[in-house]
């Protein structure tokens, strides 16, 4: 296997690796490894405690990708099955219950539609009043009321950008 370190980088990697060698007291492989990698001289202090800490890190980072790719699959699964994955928690916990967080009044008649923002936290109710009305679902408040339909408004959308 070809390494694909940069002449700098396999410097650094060999002082950390005779430091390594010299700090747990290798001496006999230090001199080997020092000679075949064409090291004369003490290796400097800076490469101290070096090749652990570049290994502990390795470690730690293996440990997160592992943990970031488990998180990716419970994503993808819930991106498919849609909703946090039902499957994990019982109707109990993923259906609306009473008491509600907040009542949006106003309309003078049944709503036709209800469509969440896909950016913000925005909200549009369409109704049979001819009216859109927007709403912070997160707070609750109430935002404008869009007017000028002669009917019943039927459906809103957004596009994915939220237009």
């Amino acid at each position: 296997m070809k390494m694909v370190l940069s002449q700098r980088q396999r410097e650094e990697l060999n002082k950390a690796i005779a430091d390594y060698l010299n700090s747990n007291g290798y001496t006999e492989a230090l001199d080997a490894f020092k000679k075949e990698a064409d090291m004369p001289g003490e290796v400097e202090k800076k490469f101290g405690g070096l090749l652990e800490k570049k290994w502990t890190s390795v470690i730690r980072l293996q440990k997160k990708v592992m943990e970031l790719e488990s998180k990716l699959n419970d994503a993808e699964k819930e991106y498919i099955e849609g909703a946090p994955t039902r499957n994990k928690r019982s109707p109990g916990q993923w259906i609306p219950r009473p008491p509600e967080k907040f009542c949006l009044t106003g309309h003078r008649a049944p709503l036709t539609r209800v469509i969440f923002h896909p950016v913000f936290s925005l909200m549009v109710s369409a109704s049979e009043d001819a009216t859109m009305k927007i709403w912070d679902f997160e707070t609750g408040e109430y935002k404008r009321t869009l007017k000028g339909h002669t009917d019943s408004i039927q459906d809103v959308a957004f596009d994915a950008t939220g237009k």
